[in-house]
């Protein structure tokens, strides 16, 4: 730590928009390692070395140690001062619980005999650092008898999104491979990386223009409310109290499901033939209409048992049966947009750098079977609307996002107010299983319980094993309706739930 606390220098990174909208979020990834060669301590991921390495990595991500402020005209950025730095939160503990235990339950983090705070994160000020906002916080958790260590890292959504998050924790692991073997004399030098925090890099891309985007798209950032002034206003640290107060009222189940390469590849492939010439299905496009008609109805039957019950049955009666009524499906994915523009920097850029696409799925398009038919209809949908993500898409989008203080938080709040929706993060594609600090690469890579309801995580699934991991937390209700779904489970060879 003093070799980071000794170099940093004080800077000041102004945030952007596509920063700011994930100010209400964290990213919470559990790393889980076995020591199936029962090594020592110090030769499996010593305690030492990977506190060391952290703090290495730290000088090259500094933002990591900065402030959550807002200036006089409330545009935010983070405060790096060097005289008071705003410290990853770092532990090393060990718990009574073997690792075999933990495989057994199925990586259950709620199985645990300390507690990791979870459905927490929501960045919001912790009593650790005197009320601050924590950019970050570390866990490293060392099972029984050295069987096995969780590294339990959570960053700020404000710092940078899934892409960077990973070449974070890829950085991390390569220092601490390296610190473990340069105490041979013939070790090679740590290997240069540059990474770019600096947020300029988008202002470069900015235009007034909105041609390219939907008059939908405009509004969602332009129509001010009170509400949404109001929480752009306030500081950063009552902002993220209320928004922890409102994820740790949602009522969530976290669930898995591991679904084989070939079953995805087989779908993809008798769906392709329903596409229209000249169209090629991604894997992202088939998840999301395979999951909007089942996740769809899912949802769907909640409301019409609601609906079945004695009053709110009487009340339809009454008032005639447009009430109750099935309602659009919305899905939503996230883009990359680092390979979308010609900045030759793009892929070293460490912000935020995506932008949130859906789809309208009419009751109609959902309440049906998932045949090769029905799932091009949805998927096409997907594809279309993702291919206008271009470099004057993205930058229209980013000038909308920083043109009023309370832009993204519109947005925000449109998000968290639409409920029967599904956002969906692909990071199949991520380098998660490349996460290896010197001892294997994880059995397992997963998200910690979310704090919020509606969200599937499409990850990738242990390479030994291969095909993709899908973490859902949904309300209880649908979570039920979703596993007796017989579509659904016929696909699904693994299943996993997480109370």
């Amino acid at each position: 730590m003093e070799s980071f606390t000794r170099t940093v220098e004080s800077q000041a990174i102004y945030l952007d928009g596509f920063d700011v909208k994930g100010t209400i979020l964290g990213i919470s990834i559990c790393y889980w390692y076995e020591n199936s060669a029962r090594s020592s301590l110090d030769a499996f991921m010593p305690p030492r070395i990977l506190e060391c390495a952290l703090y290495k990595t730290l000088e090259e991500f500094p933002i990591l140690a900065g402030h959550l402020k807002a200036d006089a005209s409330n545009r935010m950025y983070i405060d790096v001062d060097k005289d008071d730095l705003n410290m990853p939160v770092y532990t090393d503990t060990c718990c009574e619980v073997e690792y075999s235990t933990m495989q057994e339950s199925g990586f259950n983090i709620h199985k645990l005999s300390i507690d990791m705070g979870s459905k927490c994160d929501v960045p919001a000020p912790s009593g650790l650092v005197g009320g601050r906002i924590v950019p970050a916080q570390f866990r490293i958790v060392r099972f029984k008898n050295n069987s096995g260590v969780l590294v339990y890292s959570r960053i700020a959504h404000y710092i940078t999104d899934g892409y960077g998050y990973t070449q974070f924790m890829n950085r991390w692991a390569e220092v601490s491979r390296w610190m473990q073997q340069s105490q041979d004399a013939n070790a090679a030098p740590l290997p240069k990386r540059q990474y770019i925090h600096d947020r300029s890099i988008h202002a470069a891309y900015r235009t007034k223009q909105t041609t390219a985007l939907r008059p939908s798209e405009i509004d969602s950032l332009t129509t001010r409310t009170m509400l949404s002034r109001w929480l752009a206003w306030v500081a950063p640290e009552t902002r993220a109290r209320i928004f922890k107060a409102i994820s740790g009222a949602t009522d969530s189940t976290c669930s898995f499901f591991h679904v084989s390469a070939k079953q995805m590849e087989d779908i993809r492939t008798s769906v392709q033939k329903h596409a229209p010439e000249g169209i090629r299905y991604s894997m992202n496009d088939i998840f999301t209409a395979y999951l909007s008609i089942v996740v769809g109805q899912a949802k769907e039957k909640v409301s019409a048992d609601w609906w079945s019950k004695p009053i709110p049955a009487a009340i339809r009666a009454i008032f005639g049966n447009s009430l109750g009524k099935p309602v659009d499906f919305v899905a939503g994915a996230a883009v990359n947009i680092r390979t979308r523009l010609s900045h030759p920097d793009a892929s070293r850029f460490m912000g935020n750098m995506s932008i949130g696409k859906s789809i309208v799925v009419p009751p109609e398009q959902f309440q049906t079977e998932p045949t090769a038919e029905a799932l091009s209809t949805i998927a096409l949908k997907m594809h279309q609307a993702i291919s206008t993500v271009d470099e004057k898409y993205a930058c229209q989008i980013g000038y909308l996002l920083d043109k009023e203080p309370d832009s993204y938080m519109l947005r925000t709040l449109r998000t968290l107010k639409s409920r029967n929706k599904l956002t969906i993060s692909n990071q199949s594609r991520f380098s998660h299983y490349d996460v290896d600090f010197g001892a294997s690469i994880p059995s397992m890579v997963r998200y910690a319980p979310h704090a919020f309801t509606d969200f599937v995580y499409v990850m990738p699934a242990n390479p030994t094993i291969g095909g993709y991991e899908l973490e859902f937390n949904l309300p209880p209700a649908v979570e039920a309706n979703l596993v007796r779904d017989n579509n659904w489970m016929k696909l699904v060879d693994k299943y996993d739930r997480h109370q």
